[in-house]
């Protein structure tokens, strides 16, 4: 927390400001909700494993400078990406649960959400799922992750390329908002080009979503009925998710859903 106030202090114009909660401490970031003058803020403050898994934040702030300009999301008030700290307004609102992933009509509205995001100008850098899934396995250095990742790259091996898009690629319900103005998506440090339909196996997938429940969110997704090679499309995608997720919860020793 010593650092998080020198950290905040050095911003401009926050001297005066004030830590009010730790947010989230999580592997890659700490974040804290800051206020100033009666308004609300988050600071993010970077951990040695952020970089670890090569996460970059100077393509993070690309991809929400594009999303602030499409009214997707908040651009950020302070970034230094050198040493991984971002400064952004708070945004209130009700963050989902695994419950919310699995309800037809939250889903819904979760899949136009996601369809904006992928008709946006492509931004950030490439995203590669399969790099990071090597990053993982390497990382535990284990018998066990071996296998994990050569299950994922036969699991890859499968996908039909896509047209690339500007993807979230961590759709999980704890990065799902629900405020006044609707749905909104926060933690774009995956952000990056990549398969939209990485995104929708993510919510499916990470979720356990049931099959009817999926089919019904693909339609959303597509404004159509679904077509066989649509499905077979979502199911490649997960099949490689849940791989990535077991390497992701090994390496990062978590078992919670979110």
């Amino acid at each position: 927390m010593t650092d998080a106030r020198a950290i905040l202090a050095g911003i401009p114009g926050f001297g005066g400001a004030v830590i009010r909660a730790v947010l989230s401490d999580g592997p890659t970031n700490a974040s804290y909700r800051v206020e100033r003058t009666g308004e609300q803020f988050v600071l993010r403050i970077d951990k040695p494993a952020a970089e670890e898994l090569g996460l970059d934040r100077e393509a993070e702030r690309h991809v929400l400078e594009t999303l602030a300009d499409a009214g997707l999301a908040g651009a950020p008030l302070y970034a230094d990406t050198a040493r991984g700290v971002l400064l952004r307004r708070f945004e209130p609102g009700r963050t989902w649960t695994r419950d919310d992933m699995r309800q037809p009509d939250a889903l819904e509205g979760l899949a136009v959400l996601l369809r904006c995001v992928h008709a946006l100008p492509p931004a950030g850098r490439r995203f590669d799922p399969l790099g990071a899934a090597h990053a993982y396995a390497k990382q535990v250095g284990t018998p066990r992750s071996c296998r994990l990742y050569e299950a994922a790259a036969a699991a890859f091996a499968d996908i039909e390329p896509a047209t690339p898009a500007l993807c979230h690629n961590d759709p999980v319900c704890g990065n799902v908002l629900d405020t006044d103005d609707g749905l909104r998506l926060i933690d774009w440090e995956y952000a990056g080009i990549g398969d939209p339909f990485f995104d929708l196996a993510v919510v499916v997938e990470h979720h356990g979503v049931g099959s009817s429940v999926a089919r019904a969110f693909l339609a959303a997704y597509l404004g159509r009925e679904p077509k066989a090679d649509d499905a077979a499309r979502l199911e490649q995608q997960c099949r490689f998710y849940g791989h990535l997720l077991d390497l992701w919860r090994l390496r990062t020793g978590r078992a919670d859903g979110c």
